[in-house]
């Protein structure tokens, strides 16, 4: 049994003992089986609603283990940083609020309702929870489609603005978005959804080889002439997976405006410096 796995039973119990709460359930990789030594491990507790504000989060979680860090995140979540340096993420929720994880399903995929369930004092998490387990959303639709295309678009203007503005670092924390929008289309092209609210996770397993070595060709180092290329090879994978998911969906992709970007892009990388040197003075 790993840390986490332990921590997961330890949680049950925990939960099992405080009258406080009336439901728990687990999220996350645990909860799709894809648990690991490297996991995170990530609940959600729905606690009698006059008694969620006298719960001291830190101490909570330290009943699961020794805790070393423990702070809100930029999301509103608890997380817990443990000594042997595992991470916890946990929701304190009014029990008046259990309804909102009927709407988890689009971002979190729950296979099974024995591996997410952790204590049900009611039935009424259960009963929630039936409406999402299992469920797989629509992922290749036409109107997702269309979101990422015009995403991918104007992060691509944004970030080649930044670049010819000699904002390096800014250059490249955009590239990494761009990124992120060429991983969610070359899944829907490749027809390779798992992972979807995080399209890196297991990507190198996921995607076909030839596309993971397209990904490379998109990444770079801080170098200014490495960026302009990367930017150029972005956009150029980014067109073709635009134009075989717009064909796919027969969406109207906005072309004078995309050629427009293909001068713009070929003009940036052109201008490309040697490696390690400045082209903007």
């Amino acid at each position: 049994m790993s840390i986490q796995q332990a921590m997961i039973e330890r949680a049950r119990v925990v939960s099992s003992a405080d009258e406080r709460l009336e439901a728990a359930m687990m999220y996350g990789s645990w909860a799709r089986d894809e648990g690991d030594a490297h996991s995170d491990i990530e609940f959600a507790l729905f606690f009698h609603d006059h008694a969620l504000a006298g719960v001291d989060q830190r101490e909570w979680a330290s009943r699961i283990a020794p805790v070393a860090l423990y702070f809100t995140n930029e999301f509103g979540n608890g997380t817990a940083i443990y000594e042997h340096l595992v991470r916890g993420e946990f929701h304190f929720e009014r029990a008046s609020d259990m309804a909102q994880v009927e709407t988890w399903g689009e971002t979190d995929t729950l296979p099974s309702l024995d591996l997410t369930l952790l204590l049900d004092r009611t039935g009424r998490l259960t009963k929630h929870l039936c409406k999402v387990v299992g469920l797989v959303p629509e992922r290749d639709t036409a109107q997702r489609t269309r979101f990422l295309c015009d995403s991918f678009v104007n992060w691509t203007l944004f970030g080649s603005h930044v670049l010819e503005r000699g904002e390096m670092v800014r250059a490249l924390e955009i590239l990494g978005i761009m990124g992120r929008y060429l991983l969610w289309l070359v899944r829907l092209q490749e027809h390779s959804v798992a992972h979807w609210p995080t399209p890196s996770r297991l990507v190198e397993r996921d995607i076909s080889p030839a596309a993971l070595a397209r990904y490379r060709t998109c990444t770079a180092p801080l170098d200014d002439g490495a960026l302009r290329l990367a930017y150029r090879c972005a956009w150029k994978w980014g067109r073709e997976l635009m134009a075989d998911l717009g064909e796919r969906h027969a969406l109207a992709l906005p072309e004078p405006l995309l050629q427009k970007l293909d001068r713009r892009l070929h003009d940036l990388a052109g201008s490309a410096a040697e490696p390690g040197r400045s082209a903007l003075g």
